[in-house]
């Protein structure tokens, strides 16, 4: 067991903040539940100022065999129950390092970051681990920068390992990858995909063959093949697969 309050303890409190941008969140909830259903979405709000979670989508991958309104009461105490205790380890390290990235930034850009990282999540009704990947963004930020409201997006993980944690930013070509070593985010050099291996990367998303898009784009397949490994290189994954998922998280092309 561990004190799941430590979560808590890097956040800036601001005191009484109101009830009007609870009113607005529900806004946001609406539109969340709607994509949702459209592409399986599963995702969850986090409260900041009452210390709690706002609302749980019923997407099963991260219910983890609970009942919504059971992970939705529990709060961050569900992770005591379905995070393997090296992971909850890393999760309150990287909790406490992001967090101090993120105070550390300009108050008018931190609304615009966000943090990817992978971890396990362990099933209450098979006992089975899966690997899933955890992006958070600042969804409302009090007047004086603080973070208010998280939204949390879940999904199954392509990488092999928990950890994988990055830091990017909706309005700058940027990226921090956590050193786990050091215990910091240091910038990552990011390699610029050709006109052409975007080309490629947009039909891969579509979910094309070599030899469809070797047929869209009018060269071979072993042009396809070549650019294909260029842009697992460029985007430092290790499959085709997770470069459709990084490109698309990123919102690369």
């Amino acid at each position: 067991m561990i004190a799941i309050e430590k979560f808590f303890d890097p956040i800036r409190k601001d005191g009484y903040l109101g009830d009007d941008n609870y009113e607005l969140i529900k806004q946001y909830i609406m539109a969340l539940r709607a994509v949702s259903k459209l592409i399986n979405l599963g995702f969850y709000i986090i409260d900041y100022n009452k210390q709690e979670f706002l609302y749980v989508s019923d997407d099963p991958l991260f219910l983890s065999g609970y009942e919504q309104e059971e992970v939705l009461k529990m709060g961050y105490e569900f992770y005591d129950e379905v995070v393997p205790s090296n992971d909850l380890d890393m999760l309150l390290e990287l909790n406490e390092k992001g967090f101090e990235f993120f105070y550390n930034l300009p108050t008018k850009r931190r609304d615009k970051a966000s943090i990817s990282y992978d971890f396990r999540l362990t099933r209450k009704d098979t006992g089975s681990e899966i690997l899933v990947n955890h992006k958070l963004t600042p969804l409302i930020l009090t007047e004086t920068g603080n973070i208010w409201f998280a939204l949390c997006l879940v999904s199954l993980s392509v990488a092999e390992k928990p950890g994988n944690t990055f830091i990017t930013f909706q309005d700058k070509d940027e990226r921090y990858d956590y050193d786990c070593t050091r215990k910091q985010f240091k910038p990552t050099k990011i390699n610029h995909l050709s006109r052409r291996e975007k080309d490629v990367l947009q039909l891969m998303i579509k979910g094309n063959s070599a030899c469809e898009m070797s047929q869209k784009l009018f060269i071979s397949e072993e042009t396809i093949k070549f650019h294909k490994r260029n842009i697992i290189k460029k985007l430092h994954v290790k499959s085709a697969m997770e470069a459709v998922y990084i490109a698309t998280i990123n919102k690369i092309v």
